[in-house]
């Protein structure tokens, strides 16, 4: 510390999400070059990857400030959820139809809807008998486009509506045309997985074809063509450039399946929609909720490699944390206090004696290095300070309230799919900083098991748990640990070393995944320095500040 420097307990340093840090991050927001990927239409980067808090919802926002044609898409205003208590949806999916067309048709409307309301500028004051909608209907049929004028001719009155009402208007018409299909057996769409049983399966069969043809033959194809007159009328100017964003899709808008599958469609349309040039679709999602997405929708043929051209994946290092830090804290001080430059340096204490370890070491070592860890480590100590003061006494005090809040975070941000992570982390409660994976063995791997057994939920740990409890079971308990490892270092919590000559690998720095063989490789496992005062760590005085390898 080397400025005598007033301030307040309650001092922040921002909020912890984009949409209560507006103010800052207008004028601290730190552009690693990902965003002018992002605004660049002819750059194919549009699905933000990162883990909770590593700045995706941030990015959006900078977008959207950035251009002056944007329009946000919510994905809570679709009403997703109708579909699941939709009869037709019902009904595809007790015949076990795949849906995955009829997602990507609804997808293709909505966003060919918001993208001409948004190039227009139509809004609800218009009507279908406009001058401004019957000029853009004219072009269609002035040039030929009989399929394109045809389809916003039969949408022309239901062009204004809200996104919701527009699913509800499709999947009505889904519906219609699978009644017409059916026929005389039309009533079967109402009857649920229990009226199915009174057919035939010979009726079954014959009912499943008719439904698949209604599936096959939907209005994607046109939609297709539709897409390629657009790209020459309404967006074929190098100078107007339009961006539809859509935020918040790890939130709870539909049941899991059915929210991996649309959100599965998207992702397909987002590759589709780049046939427009002068257009591009920008979507925010955590990466195990794309990993989730991926692993409930793969089929045959699926190649993960094929989407990494569309994926911006955000990694922040040490020194852009630090800049991070050092322009909210001079902003926060303009704001409040005083237009002199007030640095890091100026609040937190000096390194320890005999060159110890830094201040800003310290924080950095016990974050997953994203914006979210540091902000909230950096608040708590001014929540800690005493006399204007951030000593390393302090420091330590934030570290136990930090910690605790990190593991609470970790298992929400983990909780879809590893619902028992909080059981599964107490294998290592008590234990040192460094351990092998034998020291994982005995009661605290029993008491895991026995926990895990009892869990009405499913992930790959509770899984294997169930099956070794079975009579006739042949899994070893060195298994069990193996597949612990594998979502503990995936989760953040540990990193591993797979041979005394390499150093430790983490997961939010480099590969993301491990594999259960190489988890059955380990030699040592580190527990990461966030979790030690939540789990109990057992640690010597150096161990506390001592510099970790990777910063």
């Amino acid at each position: 510390m080397t400025k005598n420097i007033t301030f307040a307990k309650d001092l922040r340093i921002g909020e912890l999400d984009a949409e209560a840090d507006s103010k800052l991050l207008d004028s601290c927001f730190i552009d690693n070059g990902y965003l002018e990927q992002l605004i660049d239409v002819k750059n194919p980067k549009s699905i933000i990857l990162g883990r909770t808090g590593s700045g995706k919802s941030a990015l959006l926002y900078k977008l959207e400030k950035s251009v002056s044609k944007c329009k946000r898409l919510d994905p809570h205003d679709i009403s997703i959820k109708f579909l699941e208590h939709s009869d037709i949806i019902n009904f595809f999916e007790n015949l076990d139809i795949k849906l995955d067309l009829f997602y990507r048709m609804l997808w293709r409307h909505i966003i060919i809807l918001e993208l001409l309301k948004l190039r227009y500028d139509f809004n609800n004051s218009f009507s279908s008998q406009s001058s401004i909608f019957r000029n853009f209907l004219d072009w269609f049929k002035d040039n030929n486009e009989k399929k394109a004028y045809e389809y916003f001719q039969q949408w022309g009155d239901k062009f204004w509506l809200e996104t919701d009402e527009q699913l509800k208007q499709i999947t009505s018409k889904l519906e219609s045309e699978t009644k017409a299909s059916l026929g005389a057996n039309s009533q079967i769409i109402k009857a649920g997985a229990e009226g199915l049983s009174r057919y035939s399966e010979e009726q079954i069969t014959d009912i499943k074809r008719k439904a698949n043809q209604v599936i096959d033959g939907s209005q994607l194809a046109n939609l297709n063509h539709i897409l390629d007159t657009l790209n020459e009328s309404a967006f074929n100017d190098p100078q107007k450039k339009f961006y539809l964003i859509i935020d918040q899709l790890d939130e709870d808008w539909a049941n899991t399946s059915t929210r991996c599958r649309f959100i599965r469609a998207l992702i397909e349309e987002i590759k589709s929609f780049r046939k427009l040039a002068q257009i591009k679709i920008v979507i925010a999602l955590r990466k195990d909720l794309l990993q989730l997405v991926f692993d409930k929708t793969r089929d045959s043929g699926f190649q993960e490699e094929k989407y990494e051209s569309y994926i911006l994946d955000i990694l922040w290092q040490p020194f852009d944390l630090r800049n991070l830090v050092e322009k909210r804290i001079n902003q926060v001080f303009k704001f409040q206090y005083t237009n002199g430059n007030i640095t890091f340096d100026d609040l937190f204490p000096s390194p320890r004696k005999k060159g110890g370890q830094l201040a800003f070491d310290f924080l950095i070592e016990r974050t997953l290095r994203r914006p979210r860890d540091i902000l909230q480590f950096v608040n708590t100590c001014f929540q800690k300070s005493s006399d204007n003061k951030i000593s390393w006494r302090a420091l330590l005090a934030a570290e136990a309230i930090y910690s605790s809040k990190r593991l609470n975070s970790l298992s929400e941000e983990w909780s879809q799919i590893y619902p028992s992570f909080l059981d599964i982390i107490e294998i290592l409660r008590g234990k040192t900083a460094n351990i092998s994976r034998s020291t994982l063995a005995g009661e605290s791997l029993q008491e895991v098991i026995l926990t895990l057994y009892e869990y009405n939920e499913t992930d790959s740990c509770i899984e294997i748990c169930k099956k070794i409890m079975e009579p006739k079971s042949t899994i070893k308990e060195s298994e069990i640990i193996s597949q612990l490892l594998v979502a503990l270092y995936k989760t953040g919590t540990i990193g591993i070393k797979i041979s005394s000559l390499e150093t430790f690998i983490w997961s939010y720095i480099d590969q993301p995944n491990i594999t259960i063989g190489e988890a059955k490789r380990a030699t040592s496992i580190k527990i990461h320095k966030m979790l030690h005062r939540a789990l109990d760590i057992v640690l010597e005085q150096t161990d506390i500040y001592s510099n970790e390898d990777y910063i």
